[in-house]
């Protein structure tokens, strides 16, 4: 079973491989099967008389000792001339493996066919020979040991008569099974001289019927109105008569009805008319290499990530008694009556709902939140109001630590519909809380320093590389502080998409996460012109999400040749966001990227979603100069560490509660509907490092060393075009001549085309493309879009190489 499963499971190179070898080898049986068997029909009686003598002499079989055996045993001691339907048998299946041409070759019919015909030849051969007097003939008769053993005992079981009859009957029967024609004549569907059965047979006018293969080609031709005016004086056919296709001259011509039918022979074929008995596969781009799948690629184990066991503190019982009558008395010292204390459990905050007495304003508890606060002598007490109750959070003595393991292991992040599932935190009912990053669709992130602000980030995507498989999801990481996201540059070659600008494999590496604003203005221009192309692909789809696109491209349903290909989802993570937007005495230069980054960030916020593309930002400076109204506008999605001041909490959430909180993870989680409070999960930096080395270790997309998701190329800024003419043609890139016949091939002048297809760097392609367009071979640069090709075949190229190779 597991070789079956093995083969089964083989991709089609291997299976075409093995189909190879065993056809190879097939032959060989075969060619040395003929040669021992047609030597054996003349030299069977020298060859058994120095077997049987043991001398030692060498055999007179073309095969040798070894060929004389194996065909002593196929005819004298098993089918006799029955043994050439088998090698008739052998030669076909090996047809079948090795010729393209005769893949359409059914095994099992000849199978069927050349055994049973092997048996019937030889009883048949064996009845012959036994009155013929050729019962000695190859030792054991025509029919062999096996036909005249079967013969001899149906000969004394029904009489010579009687097995006579019967053979004839299994001949008559074997070409019934075998032959449609055979079996349509003998049950009377189809007469032996070509008459359909229930025709009548005395008529000597009537001509027989032809088959329908065999009819001429008819068409009845009825003049239109047009036609009728133009041809007035033309006699018109007979009423009887039909207009016939002459294939000589490819013209209409009339002729009688009992005209000889010997005009034209139809040969039809219905193979392409065939109904399609169940629909393509669905494309797996897990799987599938050419749309960028994995076949291998293997989901990190949960096993890498930490238990934190010892982290985890219980709430006693004696605190939970103490916070209740200290709420209590609290409340009562203000006249308010309470009817009832419910305590909620959670990792971080104890949730105490308060049932107020009837009568009591809800508004009257809210005011003592300080109050409250200094009686329970805990930081973090905020006051909400709920459903049925008002609800007091309150920080518990010992906070436990939630591990992340134990949130991907939950059934709401297992089991979840989300397109991009995050498993962010515990909430205090001890629910894990899952949101969907494609519905966010953004999410802006702010806290001060220090208080989990990081850890959530790398919660974030820790949860989609859970989720999500290499072909589905690339990330783009920005990080003005250089330290934050550099364990995911191991990711490279499975979940980042980087700019085509390194010039090298090392500097690809380096540049794999943006450290820098000018770094970041270009990949975000970059993101623009991607989502600008995705836009096209949607339109042309006529679909409005990349759901549905994707979902339409994998059912076969749009056509690659038409640019079409499967889109994975892009996050974009932005760290710092106020360190690449600040200004203020900067120069002209720092001014501009600041404009040129905020600029992107919004487009991308505000026509993001549909096209797949998502952003978090995340701040530590929650200003109205960095959450701008338009920032806030376009990030629904909000999630708050703790700040320091009641005006950045009203900056984030525009509403106070941020600032009272106790860090350490405790985060309130905004969804532009209601809030709530979460402790945020845990993944220690070593996990992270466990994580992208359990993904960057496996083998990754192969394409030179150009291995990532390449986003398109920025565009130009003003004075970077030097323009085709200010090239040095004198000196031209070795790779010059096979980099313009690559382009003239495909027909696409793209930088991009270079790197990935020529193994180039950026700076390279370049140049070499700048040289292109000096020679007249490519034209100037046609903003993101490929440039035009003015060279249309080799011909003209060749003259264009000589002239500027010569020199």
């Amino acid at each position: 079973m597991k070789a079956f499963s093995y083969f089964r499971d083989m991709d089609d190179v291997k299976k075409a491989r093995w189909r190879f070898v065993a056809g190879a080898l097939l032959v060989a049986v075969a060619f040395f099967t003929t040669l021992s068997v047609g030597s054996y029909f003349f030299t069977w009686k020298q060859d058994a008389s120095v077997l049987a003598a043991g001398s030692g002499e060498a055999v007179k079989n073309s095969g040798a000792t070894l060929g004389m055996r194996w065909a002593d045993f196929l005819v004298h001691r098993s089918f006799g001339w029955g043994v050439v339907p088998l090698i008739i048998l052998l030669w076909a299946i090996s047809a079948k493996l090795l010729v393209r041409k005769a893949a359409g070759l059914k095994a099992l019919k000849w199978f069927n066919a050349c055994v049973s015909g092997a048996f019937i030849i030889s009883w048949v051969c064996a009845f012959v020979g036994a009155f013929a007097g050729a019962d000695t003939v190859y030792q054991s008769g025509l029919g062999g040991s096996a036909g005249k053993a079967v013969v001899n005992w149906m000969m004394s079981l029904v009489g010579v008569w009687m097995a006579g009859f019967l053979l004839l009957l299994f001949i008559v029967l074997w070409f019934f099974c075998m032959s449609r024609r055979f079996s349509a004549i003998l049950t009377g569907e189809e007469k032996l001289f070509g008459k359909k059965a229930g025709k009548a047979d005395d008529d000597e006018d009537e001509k027989p019927e032809e088959d329908p293969i065999d009819e001429p080609f008819e068409v009845e031709v009825t003049p239109t109105t047009q036609e009728e005016d133009e041809e007035e004086d033309v006699d018109e056919p007979d009423e009887g008569q039909k207009q016939v296709l002459n294939p000589a001259t490819e013209t209409l011509t009339p002729r009688s009805s009992d005209e000889d039918d010997d005009n034209l022979t139809v040969v039809t074929d219905d193979t392409l008319e065939q109904k399609v008995k169940e629909p393509l596969p669905r494309i797996d781009n897990r799987l599938d290499p050419n749309n960028g799948g994995l076949p291998k690629y293997k989901f990190p184990q949960l096993s890498i990530l930490g238990d934190y066991e010892s982290s985890r503190r219980e709430v006693s019982q004696e605190e939970l008694n103490r916070n209740n009558n200290k709420i209590r008395a609290t409340l009562a010292s203000y006249k308010i009556q309470v009817k009832d204390v419910t305590a909620i459990v959670g990792p971080t905050v104890t949730l105490y709902k308060v049932y107020p007495a009837p009568g009591v304003k809800i508004s009257a508890i809210r005011q003592l939140q300080d109050d409250i606060a200094i009686s329970l002598s805990a930081k973090g007490v905020r006051v909400v109001t709920l459903e049925d109750s008002v609800g007091i959070e309150v920080a518990n003595d010992t906070p436990s630590i939630v591990p992340l393991k134990q949130l991907l292991n939950d059934d709401a992040f297992r089991n979840s519909k989300a397109e991009l599932p995050v498993a962010l935190g515990y909430t205090i009912s001890q629910k894990v809380k899952v949101f969907d990053l494609a519905d966010a669709p953004h999410v802006l992130v702010a806290g001060a320093t220090k208080q989990g602000k990081s850890v959530g980030l790398n919660v974030i995507v820790s949860s989609l590389l859970y989720a999500k498989h290499p072909s589905e999801l690339k990330f783009v990481f920005i990080d003005p502080k250089m330290v934050e996201f550099s364990a995911y540059g191991k990711l490279l070659n499975h979940y980042l998409a980087v700019l085509p600008t390194a010039g090298n494999e090392e500097e690809e590496r380096d540049m794999a996460i943006v450290k820098n604003a000018k770094g970041a203005a270009a990949v975000l221009q970059s993101l623009c012109v991607e989502m600008d192309q995705r836009y096209e692909l949607l339109n042309k789809a006529v679909v409005n999400k990349i759901s549905l696109y994707n979902d339409k491209f994998l059912d076969r349903k749009l056509n690659p040749m038409d640019g079409h290909r499967f889109l994975p989802y892009i996050v974009v993570v932005i760290d710092e966001y106020a360190d690449l937007t600040m200004s203020v005495g900067a120069g002209p230069e720092s001014k501009n990227l600041a404009r040129g980054i905020t600029t992107s960030v919004i487009r991308l916020a505000q026509k993001g979603r549909a096209a797949g593309l998502h952003v978090i930002l995340a701040t530590q400076r929650p200003t109205v100069d960095v959450i701008t109204g338009l920032i806030k506008a376009n990030f629904p999605m909000r999630i708050a560490f703790r700040v320091t001041s009641r005006i950045d909490s009203s900056t984030i959430l525009d509403q106070p509660g941020a600032d009272k909180l106790i860090g350490r993870g405790d985060m309130l989680f905004y969804s532009g509907i209601e809030m709530e409070r979460l402790q945020c999960a845990f993944i220690s930096n070593d996990e992270i490092v466990s994580l992208t080395s359990a993904v960057g270790d496996q083998k990754g997309y192969q394409k030179s060393y150009n291995t990532p998701y390449y986003l398109p190329e920025p565009p130009a800024a003003e004075g970077d075009d030097n323009g085709g003419g200010m090239v040095d043609m004198k000196q031209l890139d070795e790779r010059f001549e096979e980099a313009a016949r690559l382009i003239v091939s495909t027909q696409r002048g793209s930088t991009s085309d270079l790197q990935r297809r020529l193994g180039m760097g950026y700076a390279k392609a370049g140049r070499v493309m700048d040289q292109l367009e000096a020679a007249g071979i490519v034209g100037p640069q046609n903003g993101s879009k490929p440039r035009d090709v003015l060279v249309k075949d080799f011909n003209e190229l060749d003259e264009i190489l000589a002239h500027f190779l010569e020199k």
